[in-house]
């Protein structure tokens, strides 16, 4: 069967100047990717570095994905070649790699997941992404569709912000910001402890708010959009004022819990009411 290409909505949406919206999918079920689909989710984070999904798992989840017509990123354990190719052979559109530090780091990942002549991918003639034979059309619409998505979750990552963002590709690539490793980073240094340990409230801690502010700025000098989680539409508006252009939720495990949470307070107020 000849290689048929599939729409990446995330760089549709943002070459029509909208905001991608997707999902951080840690539960790694096909029906919720399915879900997040039918309800309108332009893309999903599928998480292979805190999640216990494996690599079958991940191929049934882009599997489901392709068919509900919603766009598949997968969140690595690591910079390794190896893993971000099992990552484009099954079918994701985007790869996001943890814990970039450098521009070595990054033209490591940029090797691994571009074809030659931009990159080392190794190649196989029979892959899923490439409808087991579509090879060569495939390597030439990877090379223009497939995202990498840098995470800088460290110190080095964010200081070292420029000559990373250098390595992609504008208008295909993108770069996250990991504000929760940033975080706990910094509260081992001396004088740096807030206890504002959740991503959410270390927004609030300057050096956070700073790195933000430096990465935006070469992120939009050099065209590469930031992606970043949000916790609630108000989050959101202000994730959006502040120049985030790929808005992610954070975790379908966390939004469950916390649906669970509301549910049984509600329930336990009325079985603690007093009868009438």
């Amino acid at each position: 069967m000849a290689f048929r290409p599939k729409e990446n909505r995330i760089l549709t949406a943002l070459k029509k100047g909208k905001i991608p919206l997707g999902m951080q999918v840690y539960t790694g079920n096909p029906s919720i990717i399915e879900i997040l689909a039918y309800t309108g989710f332009d893309f999903y984070m599928l998480d292979m570095e805190h999640s216990r999904v494996n690599p079958e798992t991940m191929e049934h989840c882009i599997r489901a994905a392709d068919a509900a017509g919603i766009t598949t990123m997968v969140r690595v354990t690591e910079n390794n070649p190896s893993l971000i190719r099992h990552a484009i052979e099954a079918g994701a559109q985007g790869v996001i790699v943890p814990h970039i530090e450098n521009a070595e780091d990054a033209r490591k990942a940029v090797d691994a997941i571009r074809y030659p002549p931009e990159g080392k991918c190794g190649t196989c003639g029979s892959i899923r992404s490439a409808y087991w034979g579509g090879l060569r059309d495939y390597m030439e619409y990877s090379n223009k569709n497939v995202m990498l998505i840098p995470l800088l979750e460290d110190k080095n990552g964010i200081e070292n912000s420029e000559e990373i963002l250098a390595q992609l590709k504008p208008g295909l690539d993108a770069v996250g910001i990991g504000r929760g490793d940033l975080l706990h980073s910094l509260q081992t240094e001396p004088g740096q402890e807030t206890g504002a340990r959740h991503p959410k409230r270390g927004m609030q801690h300057p050096y956070i708010k700073e790195a933000y502010e430096k990465v935006l700025a070469i992120a939009n000098k050099a065209g590469i959009p930031l992606i970043d989680n949000v916790f609630g539409p108000e989050d959101a508006k202000s994730q959006v004022e502040m120049g985030i252009k790929i808005l992610i939720y954070f975790i379908d495990q966390q939004l469950f819990y916390n649906l669970c949470l509301e549910k049984v307070r509600e329930v336990k107020k009325l079985r603690t009411r007093s009868p009438k």
